[in-house]
């Protein structure tokens, strides 16, 4: 049941993050997000996948500070710990958004 638990909650990082990821990659091809000849799809993307990043981690910390057990009080150490890799990872795939 906790190993259930760690990818279910864990897929609503992964999913949404290899998504924007591959939307911030594609290599300008997809139509631009703004207007004026200014292509804001960056800014937008990367903001998204930052907010969805620092969303996810209060969730997990929320989840670690009620966890009862001390099972999951690690599971939920754990996935902290993948998300602020993630939000690490994030810093280096959206450079083209400044």
């Amino acid at each position: 049941m906790n190993s259930t638990k760690f990818i279910l909650k864990l897929s609503f990082l992964i999913v949404p993050f290899v998504i924007l990821s591959l939307i911030l990659h594609d290599g300008g091809t997809s139509g631009g997000v703004g207007g004026g000849g200014y292509d804001l799809s960056g800014l937008v993307y990367g903001s998204l996948l930052f907010a969805l990043i620092i969303i996810w981690l209060i969730w997990m910390l929320i989840s670690y500070s009620i966890s009862k057990t001390a099972a999951d009080k690690k599971l939920h150490l754990r996935l902290l710990i993948t998300g602020l890799v993630a939000l690490i990872a994030a810093w280096f795939i959206t450079p083209r958004m400044f």
